[in-house]
């Protein structure tokens, strides 16, 4: 299994974004449709189900980590020199049916709307589109491989042994409303005990 694919993604933060989307993708919302006051906060978990176990394994998620900022960076300057129409409502609709169609044709089946609404893709872009639409500034923090000393009891299972990036929509650490940038993800993995669920 490689590092990419025993990874996994998820925005965290606001709690109800996968509601939010679906009532955007079924036209009962517009964008944005995340406040310009909210925190966002998307979190990258490497070596879900094994772990990372080798310095070569490290290297990759480094690598993996690294690219997909610079990805998410480019997003967001393509946002930000795009006319304002690359960030209406009609637009970024037509973008997720146009994923939703591509997943489908690869996977060869109907996607579910879990899937849908937590596709990496689509969550990245809306994490992007958001991003440019308020100027705000972002950052990525990653943290590991974790050791069991690092963590609280109830995420040691789900995090021992693993990487963990996350980004948030503000400039620094210091800028979040919460002590500490970890806080988030914790309460999150308390609440969803299994992650690939």
């Amino acid at each position: 299994m490689t590092i990419i694919t025993d990874s996994y993604m998820r925005m965290i933060l606001p709690e109800d974004t996968s509601i939010r989307l679906s009532e955007f993708i079924a036209g009962r919302q517009n964008f944005p449709f995340i406040r310009n006051e909210e925190v966002m906060c998307i979190f990258y978990l490497y070596g879900k189900k094994n772990g990372i176990r080798y310095d070569k394994e490290r290297n990759e998620v480094m690598n993996l980590a690294e690219n997909t900022v610079i990805n998410l960076r480019r997003s967001i300057e393509t946002y930000n020199d795009s006319a304002k129409s690359k960030i209406d409502s009609q637009f970024i609709h037509s973008k997720i049916v146009r994923r939703e169609l591509q997943v489908t044709v690869e996977e060869k089946k109907h996607v579910s709307k879990e899937r849908l609404l937590n596709d990496p893709v689509i969550v990245s872009d809306c994490f992007a589109q958001h991003v440019s639409y308020y100027n705000e500034e972002y950052f990525f923090q990653l943290y590991g491989p974790l050791q069991e000393y690092d963590l609280i009891k109830d995420i040691r299972e789900q995090l021992s042994g693993r990487m963990v990036m996350l980004g948030f929509n503000r400039k620094d650490e210091q800028s979040l409303p919460f002590q500490n940038a970890f806080i988030p993800l914790c309460v999150w993995i308390r609440d969803h005990m299994q992650i690939d669920a």
